[in-house]
């Protein structure tokens, strides 16, 4: 697994809390194609194919604390 950058954990947490891309977007103050290409990118570096099995990835990786997604 190739190392995520601090924008991508930014984009992942939010997606493991159920965000949409678009709500990514805001939060984060980026476009919705940047929020789709960092997503795409995430898929491929935690080899995984959608976001449900991203957020599980990350969880299981210690990548995000699950606690904090409450």
């Amino acid at each position: 697994m190739k190392d995520l950058t601090e924008r991508e954990l930014n984009v992942l947490y939010h997606l493991a809390r159920g965000l949409t891309n678009n709500e990514i977007s805001s939060a984060l103050n980026i476009s919705v194609h940047t929020t789709k290409a960092h997503l795409e990118s995430i898929f491929e570096k935690l080899e995984v194919k959608n976001r449900v099995q991203a957020a599980i990835k990350a969880v299981a990786l210690e990548l995000i604390d699950i606690k904090s997604l409450v």
